[in-house]
């Protein structure tokens, strides 16, 4: 599990934070870009910055650190590429000046980094509280033409991007069974160990084809979906890959409310049919995000607090899912 940055500690937040703050003032220097104003985002699998520049234009600069893979944000950059050729309307990856879309960034801290640039996606995120059904619908088509626009996909011979299958999910497995004491009690981690037996076994039967599979976007929750004129618009990619398409569904719905689940089903529907059985795949899937983000959470001590909190919500679901109970839409 590669996670990016080392920010498992304040200290080692704070530090890296400069770091990357610092890379981003000396990557824009490689661009013809004629900026006034740069705001830092956030700080996770890269550290992500908007630039305004003189004449109104706006860029999205991610300073990525070495440690991840360049070959793999050269092929996210393909794959949004190949989507744009479809009519997909995404975000334009920049070249620097020398037309490269990888720009190395010489540091003398402790870490050396790379980045990418990419024209800003205009747009409001909106809040759970804010969605109607028809966004959440559309929000559910929109996935759709993500996965039917990526049918015919043919990747490059170095195209390299992460699976989604039951390897990456044992391994979150095993990361969360490693890291789980502090907001996860022994009694109630029985009930997750059951549940990811249940669900690991489930996936293992489901068959892989063209229709049902293919690289996804992995990470398509609300905060990834941005509206612009009533019409939502996917960003960030960085977890892109390829993987089942019930499972990019289910990491978009997991924080919805169960109505809004069956509304983007709903929308989803309008272009692409799911499988008779896709509710009980989207369940076990769901049981595997759950411990994925979990997994993703559970060596940040800022986190534990909400992890906690998290917990009779979680037992809920597992209960419910062992007992063979619906839970997705109720």
């Amino acid at each position: 599990m590669n996670k990016g940055f080392q920010i498992d500690t304040e200290g080692n937040r704070r530090q890296t934070l400069k770091e990357v703050k610092q890379a981003a003032l000396k990557a824009l220097g490689a661009y013809e870009v004629d900026w006034n104003s740069i705001h830092f985002i956030q700080l996770s699998e890269h550290g992500t910055f908007r630039i305004e520049g003189s004449s109104g234009d706006k860029f999205l600069l991610r300073i990525h650190p070495a440690s991840k893979p360049r070959e793999e944000a050269l092929s996210e950059l393909e794959w949004l590429s190949a989507l744009q050729r479809k009519g997909l309307a995404l975000s334009d990856s920049v070249p620097n000046r020398e037309g490269a879309f990888i720009t190395d960034v010489a540091m003398t801290g402790r870490q050396t980094f790379y980045a990418t640039l990419l024209n800003w996606t205009e747009g409001d995120q909106l809040g759970r509280g804010e969605h109607t059904e028809e966004s959440i619908r559309k929000m559910g088509t929109m996935m759709a033409h993500l996965h039917a626009g990526s049918l015919d996909f043919s990747p490059s011979a170095g195209f390299s991007r992460p699976t989604w299958d039951r390897r990456s999910f044992q391994k979150d497995w095993a990361h969360l069974q490693a890291n789980r004491k502090p907001f996860i009690s022994d009694p109630d981690f029985k009930r997750y160990t059951l549940a990811f037996a249940k669900a690991a076994a489930h996936i293992a039967t489901f068959a892989i084809h063209e229709h049902n599979y293919g690289i996804i976007h992995a990470d398509l929750h609300m905060g990834n979906v941005i509206f612009q004129n009533n019409e939502p618009y996917p960003i960030d990619f960085g977890r892109c890959g390829f993987g089942y398409h019930l499972y990019d569904i289910t990491q978009a719905i997991m924080g919805l409310h169960p109505p809004q689940r069956a509304f983007f089903i709903e929308g989803y529907s309008v272009v692409r049919k799911l499988e008779d059985d896709a509710v009980s795949k989207l369940e076990s899937f769901l049981v595997i995000a759950i411990i994925e983000a979990y997994s993703f959470y559970a060596e940040s001590a800022s986190d534990t607090e909400m992890l906690i909190e998290d917990q009779p919500f979680a037992q809920a679901i597992l209960k419910s899912y062992l007992e063979g109970e619906p839970f997705l839409f109720c």
